[in-house]
């Protein structure tokens, strides 16, 4: 299963959609495939991106406070400032520019989009909404997915998918996670993901 930032996700297929075009032959099992990639070689821009301006980001705070090292709150906060400028960054450059003949105004009304998607994500998160989940409405870390191959390994993408950003929300939540696939949580979890499963293709919603 292809590893993505949900906020990138989200504006592949809104730009595609919307300003790009997709294959009107495609069937949407091909459009999300196609979708996930593209967010995927972004997502993977930006964490390479995000070490240099961690560090350029720790270098002025260190200047503006000379004889101090930042504390885990401020370190985190570095982070954080540093995906949000990276994400922008790897967007505008490798997205948004190919939209043909986008002014100044219009990078800045998507780059506004993306920011109330981040908004939207940290509220729920906030709220702790316990099915924020259900809408991939959660920043999915490099950890979910690990827990997702260790504990459904052979499960298809779809169910990989929310099985990610389940295990995502109960990690902001600091929730208990599956260990192994003998773990009792696993069986239950699964029957969540699986009942979400049926209620997206019963409602004609698109399978993450």
């Amino acid at each position: 299963m292809a590893e993505f930032d949900p906020t990138i996700r989200a504006e592949v297929e809104r730009i595609w959609r919307e300003h790009l075009g997709v294959d009107p032959g495609a069937t949407e099992a091909q459009l999300t495939a196609q979708f996930d990639e593209e967010a995927a070689r972004l997502s993977e821009l930006v964490v390479q991106r995000v070490g240099g301006g961690q560090g350029y980001l720790v270098r002025n705070w260190k200047a503006e406070h000379p004889g101090q090292d930042p504390d885990v709150m401020t370190t985190h906060q570095l982070i954080a400032q540093a995906e949000h400028d990276s994400r922008e960054a790897v967007l505008t450059e490798e997205l948004y520019s190919q939209v043909p003949e986008i002014s100044e105004e219009q990078i800045a009304r998507e780059l506004k989009i993306e920011q109330r998607i981040e908004a939207e994500i940290a509220a729920k998160r906030q709220a702790r909404d316990p099915d924020r989940w259900r809408t991939s409405m959660v920043e999915i870390p490099p950890l979910a997915w690990q827990v997702v191959d260790r504990v459904w390994p052979s499960e298809p993408d779809a169910f990989q998918g929310y099985a990610a950003a389940l295990i995502a929300q109960k990690m902001e939540d600091n929730e208990r996670t599956p260990l192994t696939a003998a773990d009792p949580l696993a069986d239950e979890l699964a029957q969540m993901i699986d009942e979400q499963i049926k209620a997206s293709k019963a409602g004609g919603n698109r399978v993450v």
